[in-house]
């Protein structure tokens, strides 16, 4: 132990200083290859999942304003629109106290918002998410608020504003 304090009175003060800034940079240097590693590792994986993405649908040019309305649901379409949003959210075991709707039409489109207080896990309501925008190409999911009673609860309690759009009736 007496050698080492010899050598550090040796050094003195700018020695003992130079010593520091030394394993100083030896540890900025090894913590800057595992950051390098890291940094690569998360380029690889956002090269995959860019990979993986679907690509968003364009309409095409020549679309017009007649045919894209044309393309929309009909008024008549509806009630079952909303039927399945309802029973897909029954389904997948979200509870809901209640719903509100709102329609409003003009220029010859009709939007019905649909208001709906939903219960379940986090995975539930991505998954319930997920398949009724996949079900129905004219729903839109307009707002979400997610709340946790706790942050040990499970279920998530969730409302969801969604908009089904379509024509208005002539």
């Amino acid at each position: 132990m007496k050698p080492i304090i010899a050598i550090f009175r040796a050094l003195g003060g700018p020695g003992l200083g130079g010593l520091l800034a030394l394993a100083l940079a030896a540890v900025a240097a090894l913590l800057g290859q595992r950051w390098d590693a890291q940094a690569a590792a998360l380029q690889a994986e956002v090269r995959a999942l860019r990979a993986r993405a679907v690509p968003v649908a364009v309409a095409p040019a020549s679309l017009n304003a007649q045919q894209w309305l044309a393309a929309l649901p009909p008024p008549s379409a509806r009630q079952q629109r909303l039927a399945d949003l309802l029973e897909l959210a029954a389904r997948l075991d979200l509870n809901g106290a209640r719903t509100e709707h709102r329609l409003a039409s003009a220029d010859g489109l009709e939007r019905l918002r649909v208001t709906m207080p939903v219960t379940g896990s986090y995975a539930q309501l991505r998954r319930y998410i997920g398949a009724a925008l996949a079900h129905d190409p004219a729903l839109s999911l307009d707002a979400i608020k997610l709340r946790r009673a706790s942050p040990m609860a499970v279920d998530v309690d969730a409302e969801l504003q969604w908009s089904l759009h379509g024509r208005a009736a002539p």
